[in-house]
C-alpha cells in the first residue's frame, strides 16, 4: 500500500523541481503519487515541464530517498505539512513561491497558524541600541498573545529567540538546511528549548546542510508566515531588507526601529521609514496600534457605530466581525450568502466610514 507522504516527500526532491513547479505537477496530475504514475508523454503536456524534468521524475532515486526521510521523521517525531494540507500554514500558503512541503519539529503545529504571529530581522552584528530595542520590543509584545518567528542567526534573531524564550512567548526559528543541523552550532541550546515553545521550521530534507543559498530562501518563509515584520537594526542591504522586500510583496505590514544618523547599521530601518514602506516603531503598543490590536481602541470604536448611518445589510457585517478577532473573507461569504461583488463593496463602504480594516490574506477586523 503506497504512502501518500513518501509521494510527497520525493516530489521535493527532485531534480530541477523547485516549489513552484512541484505545486504546478500537483495541480496538473492530482497528487503527488500522481505524478510519479504519469506517463513522460502526459508529463510533457504540463507547462513549465520539459524532457530534463519529465526524464528526471521517471529515473529519480527520490522515491528511495523519501524512505529514508521518513524513518529521520518517525525517529525524531518530525511533522511534515504538505501545501494542500488543512493544518499548511494559511498565510504561507497565499503567496505563489510557498514551499510544497514544510518539516517542522515542536510542540504544536497550531503555533504556525497562530492568531497573531510577528517575524523579527535584523543585523548579525548589532550594536547595544539594537539589542535593548529588540528585547524591550519584545518584552513589550507578551501582552498581545503574539508567536515571534525569526532566523535563529547571530544577532537579533538570536537576541529575538531567547528573549520570546525567557519571557515564555512561543516563538519559531525558519532554517536554512534540515532538522539534523543547528546552525550555528553556538545556538543548539536555544534550539532545543523552542521545540518545547514553539518549533524549529525547514524545507529541507534532514540531511541538507547549510549551505549559503539556502538562507535567502528561508527568509520568504519568515516574510510569509507573519502578520507584520519587524525590523530591528539593520544596513541599507543585507538579508534583512531583502526579507522586507519580500514581506512588501506579499502584503505584510512592516515596521522599522529607528537609528542613529549617520549610523551604517540603522542605516536601513531609517531608509524604509524615509521611503514611508514601514511604520516607524518605537514600542510594542506601536505595532498594536497599526494592527488594530488595541484592544480598548477597538471597545471604542465600536460603540462609535451606534452613531452611524448604516444600512442593515452593513449592520449584519459588523455584527458577524465581532464575534471573532478577525475573520477570512470566505468565511464571511460563507456565513452571509451572498454574492461576492456585494460583499466587497460592503467591506469597502466599512472601511471607507472608518470601522472594518483589511488584514493581510483578506482577513477583516473591527477597527
Amino acid at each position: 500500500m503506497s504512502n501518500p507522504l513518501q509521494y510527497q516527500i520525493a516530489l521535493t526532491l527532485l531534480p530541477q523541481v523547485g516549489a513552484i513547479t512541484a505545486k504546478t505537477l500537483v495541480s496538473y496530475c492530482g497528487s503527488a503519487e500522481a505524478v510519479f504514475r504519469a506517463s513522460r508523454r502526459e508529463l510533457l503536456k504540463i507547462p513549465g515541464i520539459g524532457p530534463g524534468i519529465a526524464s528526471g521524475i521517471a529515473t529519480s532515486a527520490a522515491l528511495a530517498q523519501a524512505e529514508q526521510e521518513m524513518r529521520f521523521l518517525e525517529q525524531y517525531d518530525v511533522k511534515t505539512l504538505f501545501y494542500t494540507d488543512e493544518n499548511y500554514p494559511v498565510r504561507l500558503r497565499q503567496n505563489v513561491d510557498c514551499p510544497a512541503l514544510l518539516y517542522f519539529k515542536g510542540s504544536s503545529v497550531d503555533f504556525l497558524r497562530a492568531r497573531r504571529i510577528v517575524a523579527v530581522v535584523g543585523t548579525r552584528q548589532p550594536t547595544d541600541y539594537g539589542r535593548a530595542a529588540c528585547e524591550e520590543l519584545i518584552e513589550g509584545l507578551r501582552a498581545y498573545d503574539v508567536v515571534v518567528v525569526s532566523g535563529l542567526a547571530f544577532g537579533i534573531d538570536i537576541t529575538a529567540h531567547r528573549k520570546s524564550t525567557a519571557m515564555g512567548i512561543p516563538n519559531i526559528a525558519v532554517l536554512g538546511h534540515g532538522l539534523s543541523h543547528v546552525y550555528p552550532t553556538q545556538h543548539r541550546s536555544i534550539a532545543l528549548k523552542l521545540a518545547e515553545n514553539g518549533g524549529l521550521l525547514s524545507e529541507y530534507a534532514h540531511h541538507t546542510g547549510p549551505d549559503r543559498e539556502h538562507f535567502p530562501m528561508r527568509n520568504r518563509i519568515i516574510a510569509g508566515l507573519c502578520d507584520a515584520l519587524l525590523v530591528v537594526e539593520t544596513a541599507s542591504a543585507g538579508g534583512s531588507m531583502i526579507t522586507a522586500e519580500l514581506a512588501s510583496q506579499y502584503g505584510r505590514d512592516i515596521f522599522a526601529v529607528p537609528g542613529r544618523m549617520r549610523d551604517p547599521k540603522s542605516a536601513g530601518c531609517n531608509l524604509l521609514i524615509r521611503t514611508q514602506r514601514a511604520k516607524l516603531l518605537e514600542r510594542a503598543d506601536d505595532l498594536a496600534a497599526g494592527l488594530g490590536w488595541d484592544e480598548a481602541g477597538r471597545q471604542r470604536t465600536v460603540q462609535s457605530q451606534l452613531f452611524l448611518d448604516l444600512s442593515p445589510a452593513e449592520t449584519e457585517l459588523i455584527d458577524l466581525i465581532r464575534q471573532r478577532p478577525e475573520i477570512p473573507i470566505d468565511e464571511l461569504t460563507h456565513a452571509l450568502q451572498r454574492a461576492p461583488g456585494e460583499l466587497a463593496a460592503l467591506l469597502l463602504g466599512l472601511e471607507f466610514k472608518g470601522v472594518v480594516r483589511t488584514l493581510p490574506g483578506k482577513r477583516y477586523v473591527l477597527v
